[in-house]
């Protein structure tokens, strides 16, 4: 009655529709996400895409991310409640941390660069968590027909894909003699802001202003085989081309 995450042996079932699609990949990413941004010592997940009656779906922003997390946090809540703990504290205890076991994910990868714990400390203080959540357990002690609630959530998600050797990308850089930069790169704008974030990697290492920086559509028979703009990687992705091709050509043009 610790707090502390023992084990967890974990199956999960997905509705897979008539015909196959992306459920297969999906599903991958609810696995990979169903620890969240907690340790557990031993943990066991297992998968399976169900042929069901229904129409089939595709891919949807999250791709099976917040499947796994929303699994994740109802275990978080569910073994909390019954061990008579508070589910936030459960939850601080089993971030990872550190280094080496500890910060290492069901699936043999450690987290690199892992903020969780400054970050989680950091929103509760900004936040007032505490004294927020104590005013709250206050009011609702009062009785009445309204009660509130207050809570913290981490969040661990991964970016790129799984299938490697789609964790590509490529650009073309042109310099013109008036000293514009025209650049095609292989995203693909959707509202997210692709095209600014490039003319600004474009435009910090060339060291021009951005509005000598023109941005073209994205076009095969400028920029070949491209990977789709997705899993969270159209900016890492596209941004580290561009920012090698504008290299090479500083590289070239300087005396």
């Amino acid at each position: 009655r610790s707090g502390d995450l023992r084990a967890l042996d974990l199956e999960l079932y997905a509705d897979g529709g008539w015909s196959l699609d992306l459920s297969d990949a999906v599903l991958g990413r609810a696995m990979f996400h169903s620890d969240n941004g907690y340790f557990f010592p031993a943990m066991r997940v297992r998968g399976q895409v169900l042929k069901t009656h229904k129409t089939s779906q595709t891919a949807f922003r999250g791709f099976g991310g917040p499947q796994g997390v929303a699994v994740a946090e109802e275990i978080i809540d569910c073994a909390a409640r019954a061990i008579g703990m508070d589910p936030h504290d459960v939850r601080t205890r089993n971030l990872y941390r550190g280094s080496g076991e500890t910060n290492t994910t069901h699936y043999g990868q450690e987290i690199g660069d892992n903020r969780l714990v400054t970050i989680w400390e950091g929103v509760q203080e900004s936040g007032e968590f505490i004294s927020r959540r104590e005013a709250i357990r206050t009011a609702n002690a009062r009785g009445g027909g309204i009660r509130r609630g207050i809570a913290v959530t981490p969040v661990k998600f991964g970016i790129s894909f799984t299938t490697t050797f789609l964790n590509q990308a490529g650009a073309l850089v042109l310099i013109y003699s008036d000293g514009s930069v025209q650049v095609n790169h292989g995203g693909t704008e959707m509202g997210q802001g692709l095209q600014v974030k490039m003319a600004q990697v474009a435009a910090e290492v060339l060291g021009v202003r951005m509005t000598s920086i023109r941005m073209m559509p994205t076009r095969t028979d400028k920029v070949p085989n491209t990977s789709a703009t997705a899993a969270s990687s159209g900016s890492d992705l596209n941004g580290g081309a561009v920012r090698d091709a504008c290299l090479t050509l500083r590289g070239r043009l300087a005396p």
